[in-house]
């Protein structure tokens, strides 16, 4: 560049403008620019050499992925649609656990490029979508083979649910989006912190902690240690985190903050490593006994000779348990025994023989029983419902306990909007309409204090977590992932239990009717997993009460991470929103 031009004072001020204003559709920017330096320059002036327009241009593909003008909002939606592909891949049973990562990649370069707060919402809602029906397509086999409800309403209603649940992923797409509008690229960097506080808000408002992107890696020990202070919610800020750092440094590919940001990234990862190598498990000496039926759910029930054969396959796997545990070199005298959900309809608190029966049992081999039954309605209940219940029994033969459940399965136990959306009154449940719990009780047996959870109870953290911090030395799940059939769901749920017992820092036993039963160590070990569709029976050495292990920041302070997040979302928002305006007013006045 020569020194009359350097001169210029139009030629600096048009480089400046040139270099410096908003960069919305760049290339006619140029373009303009130039027509307007034309002709206002004196004759025999250019406005700007080769060279000039060269370095413009090449600035324009540096910056190419935050303009709103190019490419064009197709290519967005194709990246939304591939990460929600990945984000399926990642979860049972494809397993492709390391997708996680990078998962949510694609839909963050596309919020950066696209910038507009509906299109972003509509690219969140995509991405969304495609993740929950394509991972938890299960729902229509209960619904179509138990349910009675034909196949092209089952679907509608997946797409339905899972449009519900992908809304949460389009408001932080649409908030992310936004802010990158009003504040630049330094915005992608809050991604982590929107994508937590969405998963959390999703469980306050709906009930539905289903598939946090965090469960994507439950069956890799090491890299969910973290749970233990900030839930799953800090595994799943920290996946979106390695996603927006490369998102970032490919923005800013040659760029000092590029570098900066991808460093920290990898740092972070060999922090979150570190942390997960460095814990021990300590075993207990309680000894537990569990079982796994494999109750067939269509079986010929109102038979009563179906049903009693039935329950004495309950009693023989019992006593072949039993017998493992005295076979082993070392035995230790089994105390507690516990059998899973099933369909078996126990109503042990109506139904005197089944008292007997049980009593009998428990006497002979002088342990504790704990099943699962109807619970009577209490007095100020609905008489025609009764609650899920998981009932102790004493070795004496006496009830001793009993938990209801708090957290009820969708469609299973009750339907979605009744009295808000029509048709949704037509549905009946698959199981029953059920009464939800209220109480946290713990039941005591001999040396330790269970804390039960029932089914869907296990996908709500604050359950579990209540349970430590009563006093629980051991978790317990008792559940029926047999309504599902040879699907994902048995697994999804055990990685959301391996997530239970690693926040808390508790072994957590799973007894189920049809697989995945075993148990799972506070450090998320699993030591035994029973195989689907199998009868099988396992003995566990657990925590005593002089056992029990601390509690972890998690159990103690609980989502303060992911109300933190929440918090944060809320002011970034408002503040791109008052950003926003202050800009618009700016602009109008010029």
């Amino acid at each position: 560049m020569n020194n009359s031009k350097i001169q210029s004072g139009k030629f600096t001020l048009a480089n400046l403008k040139l270099s410096f204003s908003k960069i919305r559709n760049p290339q006619s920017a140029i373009r303009n620019h130039s027509v307007r330096n034309h002709s206002s320059c004196p004759p025999g002036e250019t406005a700007f050499s080769d060279e000039d327009i060269m370095a413009a241009r090449l600035r324009v593909t540096k910056v190419l992925p935050f303009q709103q003008a190019s490419p064009p909002f197709i290519n967005n939606l194709w990246l939304a649609v591939v990460s929600g592909v990945l984000l399926v891949l990642a979860f049972p049973n494809w397993n492709l656990w390391s997708l996680g990562w990078v998962g949510t990649a694609p839909l963050i370069m596309a919020l950066a490029r696209e910038q507009k707060f509906w299109r972003s919402f509509a690219l969140g809602l995509t991405t969304g979508t495609i993740f929950y029906a394509g991972s938890s397509p299960w729902i229509t086999y209960s619904m179509h083979n138990y349910g009675g409800i034909p196949l092209w309403l089952c679907y509608l209603l997946l797409v339905v649910i899972a449009m519900i649940l992908g809304s949460f992923t389009a408001l932080f797409a649409g908030v992310l989006g936004y802010a990158v509008k009003s504040f630049g690229g330094w915005a992608i960097l809050s991604a982590p912190v929107l994508w937590a506080a969405s998963e959390w808000l999703r469980l306050q408002l709906t009930g539905l902690g289903w598939n946090n992107l965090g469960y994507s890696q439950a069956f890799q020990p090491t890299l969910i240690q973290t749970a233990r202070l900030g839930g799953v919610y800090l595994v799943s800020a920290f996946l979106v985190s390695m996603s927006t750092a490369i998102v970032f440094s490919l923005i800013y590919l040659g760029y000092r903050r590029g570098w900066v940001v991808f460093s920290i990234a990898v740092l972070l990862a060999i922090a979150t490593l570190w942390y997960g190598l460095r814990g021990v498990h300590s075993y207990g000496s309680f000894p537990v006994a569990i079982i796994q039926p494999n109750i067939p759910i269509d079986g010929n029930w109102g038979d009563k000779n179906f049903e009693q054969q039935m329950l004495l396959r309950h009693f023989k796997l019992s006593e072949e348990a039993f017998q493992e545990e005295a076979a082993r070199s070392h035995p230790l005298p089994v105390q507690l025994l516990i059998w899973p959900e099933s369909p078996m309809d126990f109503h042990y608190e109506s139904d005197a023989q089944l008292r007997q029966t049980l009593s009998a049992f428990v006497q002979k081999h002088h342990v504790y029983l704990l099943i699962n039954s109807w619970g009577a309605p209490k007095a100020s209940d609905a008489a025609d419902r009764n609650y899920n219940s998981a009932l102790l029994i004493s070795p004496s033969g006496e009830l001793i306990s009993r938990y209801d459940k708090i957290a009820l399965m969708p469609f299973g136990e009750y339907v979605p909007a009744r009295g808000f959306i029509p048709f949704m009154d037509k549905i009946p449940t698959l199981v029953a309409d059920v009464l939800p719990g209220k109480n946290f009780t713990l039941q005591e047996v001999g040396d330790a204090r269970l804390g039960t959870l029932i089914c869907f109870d296990v996908t709500r953290p604050e359950i579990a977590r209540r349970f430590k911090n009563e006093g629980a030395t051991t978790l317990v799940q008792l559940s029926n992932e047999s309504w599902f059939g040879p699907t994902a769901a048995a697994r999804q749920v055990l990685a959301q239990a391996v997530f239970r017992a690693v926040e808390n820092n508790t072994d957590l036993i799973r007894v189920t009717n049809s697989g995945l039963s075993g148990q799972v160590t506070g450090e998320g070990e699993i030591v035994y997993e029973a195989p689907m569709f199998e009868t099988a029976t396992g003995v566990f050495a657990t925590d005593k009460i002089q056992e029990a292990r601390s509690r972890t920041f998690y159990t103690r302070y609980g989502d303060g991470f992911a109300i933190a997040c929440a918090s944060l979302s809320a002011l970034l928002a408002v503040a791109a929103i008052i950003f926003a305006r202050l800009k618009k007013k700016e602009d109008d006045e010029e």
